[in-house]
């Protein structure tokens, strides 16, 4: 398991102000957190390039067209999970995917355009892929919270710095 470096309460604080907004302006994240702006500058820079922090934006799937978003629990015979995580990545509309205990090897999310897409990912796509055994597939109704873990720089001992109340709302 890669390790990475606990962040310093500076580092916290900016990914926090990302997290409100990831297009804010240094300064005004200096400003906010009470360092120079040379200071953010240099330790955003180090948060993207070792990839602690990815500034991307996050969209509603309903808004764009998806109509059927789904978890998918995955098992998988012991010697192919690691195969099969990497050929689930390769999907454009699989977010994310996660090695796991309990009943299932894998979990992952994925947002289709209409339940036929689903339906022929699961039966014809999914049914393909060596090493799989089985799936179980959980329809998202509604999403109540949305966007990605926020706060977690928080968890970490951060600051108290709260994030917007709106971030990840759909």
């Amino acid at each position: 398991m890669e390790h990475i470096s606990p962040l310093g309460e500076t580092e916290q604080q900016i990914v926090l102000l990302l997290q409100e907004d990831g297009r804010m302006a240094t300064s005004e994240m200096a400003r906010r957190i009470g360092v120079s702006e040379p200071t953010v500058r240099r330790k955003l820079s180090h948060l993207l390039e070792s990839g602690t922090v990815h500034i991307r934006a996050v969209s509603n799937p309903v808004a764009l067209g998806f109509e059927a978003s789904a978890i998918i629990g995955v098992d998988v015979m012991r010697d192919h999970i690691n195969h099969v995580a990497e050929v689930l990545k390769q999907f454009s509309f699989v977010e994310s995917v996660a090695v796991t205990t309990g009943p299932y090897d894998l979990m992952f999310q994925a947002c289709f355009k209409n339940l036929r897409e689903l339906y022929d990912f699961i039966l014809v796509e999914l049914a393909s892929v060596e090493g799989i055994e089985d799936s179980h597939s959980f329809m998202i109704l509604k999403h109540e919270k949305y966007g990605g873990p926020v706060g977690v720089a928080k968890r970490s001992g951060g600051p108290n710095i709260e994030p917007a109340d709106n971030v990840g709302d759909d």
